[in-house]
């Protein structure tokens, strides 16, 4: 099992050589297979381990299990991290969320590169079947793959009898979970009754779904690479927390590729959102049916937002209303200006700055009938032109801050627009003003 693991390996990029690796271990056979193989491969790939231990708090002998994990990290010289669950909530989701929660604070705060977990080949199923009667699309039949994020799962190539013989070949120490064999959990019941009721009715049972998982994973990667032909023609912007889309383009889809490519332009803004069908199908019907100015929630903070002629997928809904603060901002040294966009300071780095006459300064945001005379143009141009030609898009005009003078003569738009007759005056002084983008 050594051997193949490291020959699994050598041929991905799962875990590359000099990688800082957490090790989730629960003290079953299968974290304890995990750690002991990782251990025994460290010094080839220059990993450097450490072990992560969760207690969910659901029974009297958990501490048994920390004691016995605590044990391995003295054994094999690692450091140990232990979390423990203090929530009320003791659903599957839940516990599963505070794990992984766990894990990746642990990952973040020690500066790690992964988390590894021992996933096997028996989870990769019991997942496709227990999904799939939750009604799972497509992917969430596939969902549990080799490398997700910083999640790795080196094992899901071996069985659980596999993994079994070879760690009491290796002498390895281990706990059995009673909880496994509590059918309450909708999961035990997929692993304990489904599964094995399929492997004695069906003749090479684990072989044929193995195949036809990974026929569907390649079907999954046909039709994601042919959505994002289609996205390229439909997205007129996008950002780490909303994509803009073409709403009439969109709305001539079949309702079939709407919901397919809602799911997916959703994903690609968060990686791990799970949508139920009834959402998607709610969502897509919006679209059909909203106007401008309509906003639709999408349960994990996302909206979906009409907003005249494009519809925006967001994770900041925040955007799509007027800033609820319209008066002047007094810009100064000791009071800079900030929102969800921008930030707006002045600075003594010539280098940095926009130069323009020392005057009192004020932020403000766009106004009806709002123009400038932009450096390098002749005569005047409406702001809301300056938009439309840099391509700004609509649901970000509200927050765009606008530099401007005791008269309400607009000096500077940041990052797109500085009026010719204050940047080119002649002073004795000057401010110099610089812009970051939040």
């Amino acid at each position: 099992m050594l051997n193949q693991l490291h020959k699994q390996l050598q041929q991905s990029d799962l875990l590359p050589v000099g990688s800082k690796i957490i090790v989730a271990v629960s003290a079953g056979v299968d974290s304890v297979t995990l750690l002991h193989l990782l251990h025994n491969l460290a010094h080839v790939y220059g990993w450097q381990l450490a072990i992560a231990h969760y207690n969910h708090g659901l029974r009297a002998d958990a501490t048994k299990d920390a004691v016995l994990v605590g044990d391995l990290a003295n054994d094999y010289g690692y450091p140990i991290y232990v979390g423990k669950y203090d929530g009320s909530d003791f659903s599957e989701a839940a516990l599963r969320k505070a794990r992984y929660d766990f894990f990746e604070s642990l990952r973040k705060d020690l500066g790690f590169d992964y988390v590894a977990t021992a996933h096997h080949n028996g989870d990769l199923l019991e997942t496709a079947i227990f999904n799939t009667i939750r009604g799972a699309d497509r992917e969430g039949m596939v969902s549990l793959k080799p490398k997700r994020g910083n999640i790795i799962r080196p094992l899901l190539n071996f069985t659980k009898p596999e993994i079994i013989v070879f760690a009491n070949l290796q002498g390895l120490p281990y706990r059995e979970d009673s909880t496994n064999d509590d059918l309450s959990y909708s999961r035990n019941l997929v692993r304990n009754i489904i599964l094995p009721h399929g492997s004695a009715m069906f003749r090479d049972f684990h072989h044929k779904m193995n195949g036809r998982l990974a026929r569907l994973t390649d079907v999954n990667k046909r039709i994601s690479a042919g959505l994002s032909r289609l996205a390229e023609g439909l997205v007129s912007y996008e950002d780490a927390r909303s994509i803009e889309i073409n709403a009439e383009s969109f709305n001539q889809l079949p309702d079939s590729i709407k919901a397919s490519l809602l799911v997916f332009l959703i994903k690609r803004l968060k990686p791990v959102h799970g949508l139920a069908r009834k959402n998607v199908i709610s969502a897509v019907q919006f679209m059909a049916g909203s106007r401008a100015g309509d906003h639709h929630h999408l349960p994990g903070g996302l909206q979906v937002v009409n907003t005249y002629g494009t519809f925006v997928i967001t994770s900041e809904p925040g955007e799509f209303s007027s800033p609820s603060e319209n008066k002047l901002h007094i810009l100064s040294a000791e009071k800079p200006f900030s929102n969800p966009m921008f930030r707006l300071y002045l600075t003594d780095d010539k280098q940095k700055g926009v130069r323009v006459p020392a005057q009192k300064l004020y932020i403000r945001y766009r106004q009806p009938g709002d123009k400038l005379k932009p450096v390098g143009m002749q005569g005047t141009k409406k702001l809301q032109d300056i938009f439309v030609d840099a391509k700004v898009p609509r649901h970000l005009r509200g927050y765009w801050p606008i530099v401007v003078n005791a008269s309400n003569e607009i000096l500077w738009v940041p990052q797109l627009a500085q009026d010719r007759r204050f940047f080119e005056a002649d002073a004795d002084q000057y401010h110099y003003l610089s812009c970051e983008v939040i």
